[in-house]
């Protein structure tokens, strides 16, 4: 099988390539500058030309635009509940939340790759908190890899204790930290105005004399499921590990660990910059959230700040359109297997090149041709975020229009119109202006599909094309995404866009 490469460069740089692969017997590769018409025979004649109504035509433009708002963010969330429990709480000892993410290795090529990052409480403070650093915890070895290949991984040593600079310290124990305050009392002491600094030989900016951080929190990663993960974060301090003199000179406490938020990410410092102050700091840039779990350990704040930073970035593959008579169905019906000629290979790979031979032999096709260049490039790539797509074409009243693009973080969906296309007139006069509500999300039914972004044999991730399961539901059909919250609406991915002009 011969192999394309097509390359697409957007988001400051980051480059997306998919691996495109044409038949064996075609070697080429149609561009979105060449459009094949076909010569229809007219098998009707008339006696009297004059009486011959001669169809309304006009030239058109189509333009398919990337509108995605990317998002430095994959995935967000909360743990809350401690395990075996029903109701949001502080970890106590031997308590432990736990919470699943799905990544793969990475979220578009070269991004660095997935990682994880977390922000809970050191209850036993002012304004300390536990989290990884900058970075995160990288959730896939350099080879792409899992790190939890071979079981469970404890990666308590990647975990710092931090200060937020955000309420001046108090000798354990005081009556400024949470233990000795409300469950509902918030931001009672008093206001520090530092920056976030590491915690460094086990001692705040007070003096207190603080635990080892394996002496309170271990945290391990596992794999229950390709490209899936369960995160657990264990309190394992007990009723010795740290003095709090402000309530007697000896005596003891362990250390409760609070509710949190955790990102999986590819940039780093989701959360907080070392040295910088903790409002507006990080990708999510959030003003209290950081704040009010380092003191408070309530997550609300960070975590509605969390999901506005998160969303799934979709590049668009290059596609093909073609013109067609009223009732045909040119690429696919819905609730019946794929036709198997070509529009698996757009909607698991981007590939055009099989749908576009199989147009110059379909029944009722007029004009055809693949979409491949972005605007504004001399090469063959897929859209990111601000790319498009455009190509002209000629048609005549009771033509249709239909077209494919792959929705490319996943195993099998395209972008399309109706089964039957869209008519090119209304009334005589051609269309013109914004078509994107008549722009569907399908599913071919050709591979089974993974959880979008992540899954290991989407088209980003996967080692080459047609790799993934079969779908044990093979009928093309609307993709179901009601179930997954991440998955942004048409509108928010896709502009379809028509220009006319009469003859």
């Amino acid at each position: 099988m011969k192999t394309k490469t097509l390359f697409v460069t957007f988001l400051s740089g980051t480059v997306l390539f998919l691996a495109a692969c044409s038949d064996p017997e075609s070697d080429v590769l149609v561009s979105d500058d060449t459009t094949v018409e076909k010569t229809v025979d007219d098998t009707e004649s008339s006696t009297d030309n004059t009486e011959m109504e001669v169809a309304a035509q006009a030239d058109f433009m189509l333009t398919i635009e990337n509108v995605v708002t990317p998002k430095p963010i994959f995935q967000s969330g909360v743990f809350a509940v401690p395990v075996g429990g029903s109701d949001p709480a502080p970890l106590f000892p031997g308590d432990a939340y736990e919470f699943e993410i799905d990544a793969g290795p990475v979220v578009l090529p070269g991004d660095g790759g997935t990682r994880l990052s977390f922000v809970t409480m050191f209850v036993q403070s002012n304004d300390l908190f536990y989290a990884p650093g900058e970075e995160g915890i990288r959730l896939y070895n350099e080879d792409g890899s899992s790190i939890c290949a071979n079981g469970p991984v404890d990666v308590t040593d990647q975990i710092e204790l931090w200060d937020a600079g955000t309420e001046v310290n108090e000798r354990t124990g005081g009556p400024n930290q949470k233990p000795q305050q409300s469950p509902e009392a918030a931001d009672q002491g008093e206001n520090e105005y530092g920056v976030v600094t590491k915690i460094t030989n086990n001692s705040c900016s007070y003096g207190n004399v603080l635990p080892e951080n394996e002496e309170v929190i271990q945290v391990t990663i596992e794999n229950i499921g390709p490209a899936k993960f369960k995160v657990r974060i264990i309190n394992v301090s007990n009723g010795t590990t740290i003095a709090v003199p402000a309530q007697g000179e000896d005596t003891r406490a362990a250390v409760p660990l609070s509710p949190g938020v955790y990102a999986v990410h590819t940039a780093p410092a989701p959360f907080f910059v070392e040295g910088e102050a903790a409002s507006e700091a990080g990708l999510i840039a959030s003003s209290d959230g950081l704040e009010n779990i380092a003191e408070d350990g309530f997550p609300e704040a960070l975590l509605m700040d969390a999901q506005e930073a998160t969303g799934l970035i979709v590049p668009l593959s290059p596609g093909v359109w073609a013109t067609h008579v009223t009732n045909v169905q040119p690429f696919y019906q819905i609730d019946t297997p794929d036709f198997g000629e070509g529009l698996q290979a757009i909607a698991e790979d981007g590939i055009p090149s099989l749908l576009v031979d199989a147009l110059a032999v379909k029944e009722g096709i007029n004009a055809f041709a693949a979409f491949d260049t972005p605007v504004g490039t001399s090469g063959p790539g897929a859209i990111g975020p601000g790319g498009s797509y455009q190509f002209e074409f000629s048609a005549k009243d009771g033509e249709h229009l239909s077209f494919t693009t792959m929705f490319v973080q996943s195993n099998d969906w395209f972008y399309s119109f109706p089964p039957d296309g869209l008519a090119l007139f209304e009334n005589g006069t051609p269309i013109d202006g914004d078509l994107t509500e008549y722009v569907y999300l399908y599913d071919a039914g050709t591979e089974a599909d993974e959880y979008p972004g992540a899954g290991l044999f989407q088209v980003i991730r996967q080692s080459g094309p047609d790799s993934g399961a079969d779908d044990p539901n093979a009928n093309v059909r609307l993709a179901s995404v009601a179930e997954l919250e991440h998955i942004p609406d048409n509108a928010r991915v896709i502009k379809v866009s028509i220009q006319s002009t009469p003859k």
